[in-house]
């Protein structure tokens, strides 16, 4: 019938390695998932730019010009996109919002620039870039798969002792 080293693999070893196939599964199928829907989300790959108002632009500067450290713009040079959030930004209490679509002054926001809007001066800055987060493409199934052959391994123990009573049942009938 068995012996104890088929008892002590099915009983214990493949219910330990399920456990650990269930658990690399997991930590390899959630991000590998979470992956796959981020880009639907509307947070993923849309930068995050701040807006200081005129004051605040005043006390940072001073009453002297920027300087040419910095980019200086105009409302009109603003992308279609860049203008929506600036306004956005400017009526916000925090003066933050995202730029959802083309972003042509990244690098200029990145360094921070002087807006020039209804002849008043804010300073505008990217505050968070919102980079999609990336997994292998494989991640995901792979994961799946992991979970599904780790489960397999957990139930073996119940499945080895119900084969065990019909071969012994089938032994008795004969």
């Amino acid at each position: 019938m068995s012996d104890g080293a088929d008892s002590f693999v099915f009983q214990y070893l493949a219910p330990f390695v399920g456990v650990l196939l269930i658990a690399v599964g997991i930590a390899g199928a959630v991000p590998g998932g979470y992956a796959l829907i981020e880009p639907d989300l509307e947070n993923c790959g849309n930068p995050t730019i701040g807006v200081e108002g005129p004051e605040e632009t005043a006390e940072r500067f001073g009453e002297n010009e920027p300087g040419p450290q910095l980019p200086q713009l105009t409302f009109e040079e603003l992308s279609p996109a860049e203008q929506t959030a600036f306004l956005t930004a400017v009526d916000d209490p925090v003066g933050e919002e995202q730029v959802v679509g083309d972003v042509p002054n990244a690098d200029s926001f990145r360094r921070g620039s002087i807006v020039s809007y209804e002849g008043e001066q804010y300073y505008v800055t990217l505050v968070a870039e919102n980079t999609c987060f990336a997994a292998a493409p494989l991640q995901f199934p792979l994961g799946v798969f992991a979970i599904a052959l780790g489960f397999l391994g957990v139930l073996a123990p119940p499945l080895y002792r119900r084969l065990v009573r019909l071969e012994q049942r089938a032994g008795r009938s004969e």
